[in-house]
C-alpha cells in the first residue's frame, strides 16, 4: 500500500499551462485583429487582458493530500484561507493533465498538469487515479 508521503502532492506553478494560454491568447488576438475593426479589436484586447489578470488573482491550490478513498485535503497558496477537506466525485486522467471533480458544486474543478509535480509524484497520482 502507500505510505503517507506518497499521497501528498505539492503543486508547483505550471509553465506548460501558461505557454498554452499565451498561445491561445495570441491566436485569438490575431484572428480578432484580422476580423474586427480597430476600435473593436482594441476593446476586445483590453477585455481579454483584464480577464487574464483576474484569472491570475485567484487563489491557487498549493498542496493536496489523499486522506481516504474519496476524501482529500486541499491547501491554498493564500495564507488567509484554511486547509479544507473536500470529497472527490470523479478523477479523469487525460495523460498530460488530470482533472479532479469535487462533489460540492461551489468548488471549482482542479486541473493538475504534468509539469506541476515531480515525475515520481506524477506517477503516484496516476496510480491513485487508476485505483479510484
Amino acid at each position: 500500500m502507500y505510505t503517507a508521503n506518497q499521497r501528498v502532492f505539492e503543486l508547483r506553478y505550471s509553465r506548460f499551462s501558461i505557454v498554452l494560454q499565451l498561445l491561445i491568447f495570441l491566436g485569438i488576438n490575431f484572428l480578432s485583429y484580422l476580423l474586427l475593426k480597430p476600435l473593436f479589436f482594441f476593446i476586445s484586447f483590453l477585455f481579454m487582458c483584464g480577464a487574464w489578470a483576474l484569472f491570475f488573482k485567484q487563489s491557487q491550490i498549493k498542496k493536496i493530500e489523499n486522506l481516504e478513498k474519496n476524501l482529500w485535503s486541499v491547501e491554498f497558496s493564500d495564507q488567509n484561507l484554511d486547509i479544507q477537506q473536500r470529497e472527490i466525485l470523479k478523477i479523469i486522467d487525460h495523460h498530460c493533465y488530470i482533472v479532479i471533480y469535487f462533489s460540492d458544486p461551489q468548488h471549482k474543478n482542479l486541473i493538475i498538469w504534468w509539469d506541476q509535480l515531480s515525475y515520481f509524484h506524477w506517477k503516484n497520482l496516476k496510480i491513485l487515479v487508476k485505483l479510484a
